[in-house]
């Protein structure tokens, strides 16, 4: 998401301290920032805040892949918060990390109670450390998602308004993951430009998933919504359907070349005297990924019990709508249907035995995310119609339509 003049060199400038804007990096290229105080009392509010998500992380379980999950809003206006928020709940729900997730944000800006702790870098910091002190190297996943604006050398911003600013490159990002040990890893980011993120981080034992290509902008950073094109894209209406990740990627990459046609479009039928250099004609965000070798298999390992409990879920509120005589396309069978949900959540079952969670305790989740497929297929109808139906068919209800 970009705003022009916000960004030089990659350090966000406060605009509070106009000294500071006589400094293009006062950090010598490492990851730092210029920052007021927190008044005291909001000071150990943070602290305790901070104190308290640390603390909440499990220790690791052998012969599980778990996943532990570090989501940042870097930007203070109320979209990136939001999309954060809602981030972290539906990747915690798909892949069993709910209670091994941290969530850090710049907050909704000034005069807003905070609701997380500070998305600065020395909470960004040990929150990487952290994971990486619990997560097991040779068996574990990280996942990462940050959502801001950003640069176009790749920077992306860290700002709080009057009080705080810097930016995080793509090096240093690389740079702080390998120095807390984490190895294998997902990187989302959600930001203009971020296809910068692709060379330092491809290597085999990381996949990096991108709202943009590195010389382009994203779209949907306005204040007053509640998603980024990107996030709403991935994770409210795709990986949200119960869809694997990558998959989910691959999904939104389609949903969101869809929303940008349309902004093309009206751009297009503006008057002349409306198409001026600071009105630029849109141009397509072409996200970039790079999935390492050693990830795929991974991926789908961590998320396999997410994945049968989102297909149930799909599947109950289809057989509830075939009983009904209002099937989805593709799902009108309700004795393949039924067939079909009784194997997800077997599966499910089966996968989170050795997590330690309990059949009542999958039970509840398959009735959490039905109930969100239900809330969402209003406006999503042809999703979650075609996640059924893929659903019933990869659990052997072939005949389902």
């Amino acid at each position: 998401m970009f705003k022009s003049g916000l960004l030089g060199l990659g350090l966000v400038l406060l605009a509070a301290a106009p000294a500071f804007a006589q400094q293009q990096d006062p950090f010598g290229g490492q990851f730092g920032v210029q920052e007021i105080a927190l008044p005291p009392a909001e000071a150990l509010r943070n602290a305790e805040l901070f104190s308290a998500e640390l603390a909440a992380i499990p220790p690791q379980r052998p012969g599980v892949v778990d996943t532990y999950i570090l989501v940042a809003s870097l930007w203070n206006d109320p979209v990136f918060e939001k999309e954060a928020k809602e981030a972290a709940a539906i990747l915690g729900r798909h892949f069993d990390a709910t209670e091994r997730t941290i969530t850090l944000s710049a907050g909704q800006g000034p005069g807003i109670a905070r609701i997380y702790p500070t998305a600065d870098p020395n909470n960004l910091h040990a929150a990487l450390a952290k994971l990486g002190k619990v997560a097991d190297p040779n068996e574990d996943l990280v996942i990462i998602f940050v959502t801001s604006h950003g640069a176009p050398n790749g920077t992306v911003a860290l700002q709080e308004k009057g009080r705080l600013g810097s930016g995080w490159t793509p090096l240093q990002f690389r740079q702080a993951i390998a120095a807390s040990g984490i190895k294998r890893k997902v990187a989302i980011i959600s930001a203009c430009f971020s296809g910068n993120f692709i060379l330092p981080m491809g290597d085999a034992d990381t996949a990096v998933l991108t709202a943009a290509a590195a010389d382009k902008t994203s779209f949907g950073c306005q204040p007053n919504r509640d998603w980024t094109y990107f996030g709403d894209a991935l994770f409210n209406h795709a990986l949200r359907s119960g869809a694997p990740l990558l998959d989910s990627y691959d999904t939104a990459l389609g949903i969101i070349d869809g929303w940008e046609n349309k902004l093309i479009e009206d751009w297009d039928r503006l008057p002349a005297n409306r198409k001026t250099k600071d009105n630029p004609r849109p141009e397509h965000s072409n996200p970039l990924s790079h999935v390492g070798d050693n990830m795929s298999d991974l991926i789908a390992r961590a998320e396999g019990q997410g994945v049968a409990v989102g297909c149930a879920a799909n599947l109950s509120f289809a057989l509830d709508r075939a009983k009904t005589g209002r099937p989805l396309k593709g799902a009108a069978d309700t004795n393949a249907l039924a067939v079909a949900k009784a194997k997800a959540e077997g599966k499910a079952q089966e996968l989170a035995k050795p997590r330690g969670r309990t059949a009542q305790d999958v039970a509840r989740v398959i009735a959490t995310e039905a109930a969100s497929v239900t809330s969402i297929y209003a406006s999503q109808a042809d999703a979650v119609g075609a996640r059924a139906a893929k659903c019933a068919t990869s659990f052997g209800a072939s005949s389902a339509g």
